[in-house]
């Protein structure tokens, strides 16, 4: 390690002691280390998830499934409905499948090295490297966008991180410590956070600064670069239905094994088209021909497109349906509809 490398280590650990995050998951055991089960699903749920939604999350998850072996005898609607809110509902799903493969093949005990760790559904190269450096002091350095970012401004690199994932791997690599990794990684991350933050970093409170080849050149702010994005998201259209019968229960059903929101809870809605002229009644509007009140038109952002609902209410019999499944229209919050779909239901009624 040279000495810049070194330099910034020992502050960042230093650094660390006084100032890190109070997180659910970094509650250190008799080993001075986190329980790797904890590392194990914090990883999973911050996948595209903010620290300050997923610390609440957390505690929950925890207290529901507090073991792994308990997490493995879950099924995966009630992971999928536990889920509902954090979005990305695939990280859900792997993470009881990796559960469940790991209570069969592992003795319920976290693998401790990568190659047992890159096989797991939805675990890749930062996940693996996060559980080995955090939950087993082992000399890695994962690259989060946090981490990411402190060595792209530390090195002034003027090309979009998209570019130059493998590159600061190779960065990451020279900053490993063989005792401290643990500590190490997490203060990265802290640090990121905190004070080398996306937007206006506190070069100001930083002690690194001088290290920092960004700042000496005044480029903290415009780094990383950003990619432009060429196209807007494009829309989908859709129209949802809120059928509630005499004891105020609402229609309810299961979206498909696969595709958006897959398994998931729903309200009767139209399949969902890019042309609005193409919207065809869903097929149990078409069966029961009842009257329905449109309540309004909602708009929600899915990562890659943004679906355009017309909503629309009605009021039915319970007996008209056979077989159909029901919520309580006063549970509906806590129901494992996902956000979208709660939404709707806000709109409705």
């Amino acid at each position: 390690m040279i000495n810049k490398e070194k330099q910034v280590n020992t502050y960042l650990l230093k650094w660390y002691l006084e100032h890190r995050r109070d997180l659910p998951w970094r509650i250190l055991y008799r080993n001075y280390l986190p329980k790797p089960y904890y590392v194990f699903v914090s990883e999973f749920m911050l996948q595209q998830t903010t620290v300050g939604t997923v610390k609440k999350r957390f505690t929950e998850f925890i207290n529901k499934w507090p073991t792994l072996e308990k997490l493995s005898a879950a099924s995966e609607t009630q992971i999928l409905n536990f889920w509902s809110g954090l979005g990305y509902y695939s990280r859900a799903r792997n993470l009881l499948k990796a559960a469940k493969i790991i209570n069969s093949n592992f003795n319920c005990q976290i693998p401790n090295n990568y190659d047992d760790l890159i096989k797991l559904p939805g675990i890749g190269d930062y996940t693996a490297k996060a559980i080995l450096g955090i939950a087993y002091n082992q000399p890695v350095m994962p690259t989060d966008a946090n981490i990411e970012r402190i060595l792209v401004r530390l090195n002034a690199i003027e090309k979009p991180i998209k570019q130059i994932k493998e590159k600061l791997k190779s960065l990451a690599n020279n900053f490993i410590s063989n005792k401290s990794s643990s500590n190490l990684i997490q203060s990265f991350m802290d640090y990121g956070s905190l004070i080398c933050t996306p937007r206006n970093p506190k070069c100001n409170l930083c002690k690194i600064n001088n290290l920092c080849l960004s700042h000496k050149n005044n480029l903290q702010n415009d780094i990383p670069l950003k990619i432009k994005k060429k196209n807007k998201k494009s829309i989908k259209y859709t129209r949802a239905y809120v059928l509630i019968n005499e004891k105020e229960e609402i229609l309810v059903r299961n979206r498909p094994s696969k595709g958006m929101l897959a398994s998931m809870l729903e309200v009767p809605n139209d399949v969902w088209v890019k042309n609005k002229k193409n919207l065809l009644h869903d097929e149990i509007i078409n069966k029961i021909k009842i009257k329905l009140l449109h309540k309004g038109c909602i708009e929600y952002s899915f990562s890659h497109f943004d679906l355009e609902t017309d909503i629309y209410f009605g009021n039915i019999k319970k007996n008209k349906l056979a077989n159909a499944n029901w919520i309580k229209k006063s549970h509906y919050l806590n129901s494992g509809l996902p956000t979208v779909m709660k939404k709707i239901v806000e709109v409705a009624i």
